[in-house]
């Protein structure tokens, strides 16, 4: 058995769970670097990462905090530091040298935007400057996300003092955040909540905190009603491809952003997801019998698959890195006017993914581990 194939049979990490990140990384690629595409793409890709996010955090907050108590909130807030701030400091690094290359510093601009990054503000200090500074704009979504760590740590340990169980903390905070999603998307639909402008509702966790708070409820159901993995490949297959149907039509059909758009497609894209999340030990249980299969192929087509399916996965796995480097390429692009073109498209994502596969290997693989992945 290759490396790859015992990476891919691997059960402490889901395969399904890094395909989906990949899938989100390229979709967010796509979008950016194609004015052609859906226009939906991007945010449906946020959507998606957002559920993942929301299911993986839970379940580690929630083990770490029922295993060792206060010292678990510790393990838990070093892992979540490890895991992001060295990326994100290469980022920064490369940011302010893009800066300093290509534009006329501000350099009050460039410090604030560097620091609201680091610290996860930026989407507010972006709403209320809108800086000059490039390659720091999808910032935002990573903002969102280290805003969701702490509301979590908070309220898991505000609902400790109360009960010990690990599925009153998760169910707690999965209707809290559903709630407060699901409620401010009514406002916004029904004219009740009106924003002053229309990037106002995808920046910030009004609306938002609704996939985070989908990925938190299937990791509560986990606890409450554990997966049983059927072992039909069949149905499991039928029910992928439906997911994927429905949430790429959804996508698809967005015409622009308002409050409809949030109240119906990007309350329907993110359910998707958790649909695949819950689903994710059958779909994994088909891909490692599917594995096991492949024996009886000829041996240069077995391991094309089984390396197909591992750059995958890796592409998957460095998805934070890759977004990243991808906002200062498609930033520089941008500021000399190199963009537009099919062989500009091809050299942008080329780079997108080897400047973020380097920060991956070189970076965040000396301060976080990634299972299986990085033994590969």
């Amino acid at each position: 058995m290759t490396t790859l194939e015992s990476m891919a049979l691997e059960v402490r990490r889901s395969l399904l769970l890094d395909l989906l990140r990949g899938l989100a990384c390229g979709m967010v690629l796509v979008y950016h670097l194609n004015s052609w595409l859906p226009r939906g793409l991007g945010q449906g890709a946020m959507e998606l990462f957002f559920v993942l996010s929301g299911y993986l955090i839970a379940k580690s907050l929630a083990k770490s905090i029922d295993r060792k108590g206060w010292p678990g909130v510790k393990e838990f807030t070093v892992r979540r530091m490890r895991r992001l701030m060295p990326a994100m400091g290469g980022f920064l690094i490369g940011a302010i040298v893009l800066n300093l290359w290509l534009t006329d510093v501000i350099w009050a601009e460039l410090s604030w935007a560097s620091v609201s990054s680091l610290f996860g503000w930026y989407n507010f200090y972006w709403l209320r400057v809108e800086p000059s500074v490039i390659g720091y704009g999808g910032i935002w979504s990573l903002s969102l996300e280290e805003q969701f760590y702490v509301t979590s740590l908070l309220v898991v340990l505000a609902v400790r003092a109360i009960s010990s169980r690990p599925t009153v903390w998760l169910g707690t905070l999965a209707a809290l955040l559903l709630g407060w999603g699901l409620g401010w998307r009514i406002a916004a639909y029904t004219g009740t909540y009106q924003p002053p402008w229309v990037p106002y509702i995808a920046y910030l966790p009004l609306l938002r905190f609704w996939g985070f708070g989908l990925g938190v409820f299937v990791a509560w159901l986990e606890l409450v009603r554990p997966v049983k993995i059927t072992q039909g490949k069949g149905p499991t297959l039928v029910a992928t491809l439906l997911i994927l149907g429905v949430m790429a039509w959804l996508i698809d059909s967005v015409a622009f952003y308002d409050a409809n758009t949030f109240m119906l497609q990007w309350l329907l894209v993110p359910v998707g997801g958790a649909a695949l999340i819950r689903l994710a030990p059958s779909i994994d249980a088909s891909l490692a019998s599917g594995f096991k299969a492949l024996d009886r192929w000829p041996t240069f087509a077995r391991r094309g698959i089984i390396q197909l399916v591992g750059a995958c996965r890796v592409f998957g796995v460095a998805s934070y890195s890759i977004y990243l480097w991808h906002c200062i390429v498609l930033a520089g692009f941008r500021q000399e006017d190199m963009f537009g073109t099919t062989a500009m498209w091809w050299l942008m994502a080329f780079l997108s993914v080897l400047t973020g596969v380097l920060s991956w290997r070189f970076i965040e693989l000396r301060f976080y581990s990634f299972g299986a992945t990085k033994r590969s």
